[in-house]
């Protein structure tokens, strides 16, 4: 095992530890997702502290260890959501949560570090729309990980989609319309826009989407079925989901 190895990292989740210390998860681009004991770093002085915020992008200097790594240095690259926006914070909470739940210790994946390491970009720039950014990430990280809705054909019965309202149902993974429509007792309403909308996005069309004009509405239901998605696939509430409802 060598002595120290370097690698670049986002800080998916981080808490306290003694008097001045954090244990971060952090997503690296090399080694996946590893435990990291950042000594010191709530010192007011601390010179490995302003990199290591939630979603920063970080060139770190780690030291292997038993259970945990060492942080021996790091040098910030990116910029991560300001302390004061919330929802920022918020959208890179669900991000953060997302990739935590859905990936193993200690195994690399450059297609969701990447996707990821754009979206915390994103984030931090006060001209990108967050919660756009969100869904867009959300997305690009649920195609890489096999796990899209079905967005195509009514999971009830199998026909194909019409260009109308239906319902999301999440326990089936996908939309349901017409006579279908009407069993389903843990549905989301979809409207005509969103399921073009969600099409655009599970296409990765990027380009389309950011032109749409996005109402509040359109917005709301958007972030609604997502959320109510990803929970079912991880079979589990995402905390930074509950927050950002409760301030949108």
């Amino acid at each position: 095992m060598p002595a120290s190895f370097a690698d670049e990292g986002l800080v998916l989740r981080r808490r306290t530890f003694g008097d001045a210390d954090r244990i971060l998860v952090v997503l690296t681009r090399e080694h996946g997702k590893l435990s990291v004991l950042a000594r010191g770093v709530r010192r007011a002085k601390a010179r490995n502290g302003a990199g290591l915020d939630l979603l920063a992008r970080s060139q770190m200097m780690l030291i292997p260890g038993r259970n945990l790594a060492v942080l021996a240095q790091a040098r910030q690259l990116g910029g991560s959501p300001a302390p004061n926006d919330l929802v920022r914070l918020a959208c890179a909470g669900v991000l953060a949560e997302l990739v935590d739940a859905t990936l193993e210790d200690g195994h690399p994946d450059a297609r969701v570090y990447d996707i990821l390491a754009e979206a915390a970009a994103r984030l931090a720039s006060p001209a990108r729309d967050p919660r756009l950014e969100l869904a867009l990430a959300a997305f690009s990280l649920a195609a890489v990980g096999g796990y899209l809705p079905d967005l195509n054909r009514c999971v009830g019965c199998g026909e194909a989609l019409q260009d109308r309202a239906g319902m999301f149902v999440p326990n089936l993974g996908g939309v349901v319309q017409g006579g279908c429509a009407s069993g389903p007792d843990l549905a989301v309403p979809c409207a005509a826009v969103t399921l073009r909308v969600l099409r655009r996005m599970a296409a990765a069309d990027e380009a389309t989407v950011v032109r749409l004009r996005w109402t509040a509405d359109l917005r709301d239901q958007v972030e609604t079925i997502l959320v109510a998605h990803l929970e079912h696939h991880l079979d589990r509430p995402l905390k930074s989901a509950r927050v950002l409802a409760e301030i949108r």
